[in-house]
């Protein structure tokens, strides 16, 4: 829909309707060069349906009069429409009213207290944002291993040799293995699925747009009418809304459990050796490392492993133990610098 748009009168300053041609108050005539604008403080006043125009006016190249654009020649000199030196140029953006004063005014308070209080509200979330992030980063800072260098004074090692029997074993599992001979089975729970048991009925707040009426904006369209733009303004609203959640119990899942019986090698003891020195060595054995035809009761020498360490002297003077491989262990003697990590707040190696 069209409304209204106004003049002033240049001699009496008279707002004066854009479809009105002489000033009501005192006669003078629209000058030729009129611009039209939109009185806020005057009720809106649309455009009868027969009268709406959304062309522009066209101005006279001779005498500068403004035209309807259905006007072919200058409704004052009579120059043709092909020579005018153009359209009337309208406003570049739609017109919005402006509210009254008094409403302004009262209003403003509010608006300034919700800009205040928005205002703060950012500020605190950004500070406890920068807050965290810097906790973080000094968390990480703190926790961040840090290279340490210490002197070797001494060496240790302990190294052991497991000690395997042959022998029949009682054993249980999900499957029986090759060799393995069934004592006896049982239906036992294996594991637990989630099975769907009911559901509950839950309630939460969700957000929603809502038309919250219309923003009107309006058009100049150059000719002493503005077209009325409403664009439709929403506002978000909450609401309970129920739904259904699952709720899931655990149901045991059954399988058959053997018990057999098994001819193997088991490890049963172990011969340890150890010194604070840097020349390990194994225990003393008589036992075989490999036996071909095993019976009930043999014995065999089995796996062979070792820990090894320095103890060094840090920068603070106390003592560290750091543990390393035999490789490494081996090529190292007294008085190396050996680097090693530790957290800032302590002096433990990791």
């Amino acid at each position: 829909m069209n409304v209204w748009g106004y003049w002033k009168c240049p001699y009496c300053g008279e707002t004066v309707r854009a479809d009105h041609k002489d000033c009501p108050k005192c006669g003078t005539s629209i000058p030729n060069d009129v611009r039209f604008f939109m009185d806020t403080s005057k009720p809106i006043e649309y455009v009868d349906k027969e009268q709406e125009n959304n062309e522009a006016n066209w101005l006279c190249s001779y005498c500068r009069t403004q035209n309807p654009a259905q006007a072919e020649v200058c409704e004052s000199c009579g120059a043709k429409k092909s020579d005018a030196l153009g359209s009337y140029q309208p406003d570049p953006e739609p017109i919005t009213p402006k509210p009254k004063p008094e409403r302004r005014q009262k209003q403003r308070p509010k608006k300034d207290y919700i800009h205040r209080q928005n205002s703060s509200a950012l500020k605190l979330l950004f500070g406890l944002i920068l807050f965290a992030a810097l906790g973080i980063f000094a968390l990480n800072w703190y926790q961040k291993p840090v290279d340490r260098e210490g002197e070797v004074i001494s060496f240790g090692w302990q190294q052991e040799i497991g000690v395997e029997e042959y022998n029949t074993y009682r054993e249980n599992g999900w499957n029986v293995p090759s060799g393995g001979t069934v004592v006896s089975s049982n239906r036992e729970v294996r594991s637990y699925k989630q099975v769907l048991d009911h559901y509950e009925t839950k309630t939460k707040r969700v957000a929603k747009q809502v038309k919250d009426g219309y923003d009107v904006k309006y058009k100049d369209m150059g000719n002493g009418q503005y077209k009325e733009v409403k664009t439709p303004r929403y506002k978000t609203v909450y609401e309970n809304k129920t739904y259904k959640e699952p709720v899931y119990r655990k149901e045991p899942v059954y399988d058959t459990k053997y018990y057999y019986d098994i001819d193997k090698w088991k490890e049963t003891d172990v011969l340890r050796t150890s010194a604070d020195d840097h020349e390990p060595k194994w225990a003393e054995t008589d036992l075989p490392e490999k036996v071909d035809s095993p019976k009930y009761g043999d014995k065999r020498q089995g796996s062979r492993r070792g820990k090894y360490w320095v103890i060094i002297k840090d920068d603070k003077g106390n003592e560290q133990k750091l543990e390393r491989s035999l490789d490494e262990w081996k090529d190292l003697k007294e008085g190396d610098k050996v680097k090693y990590q530790t957290h800032r707040n302590s002096d433990d190696p990791l």
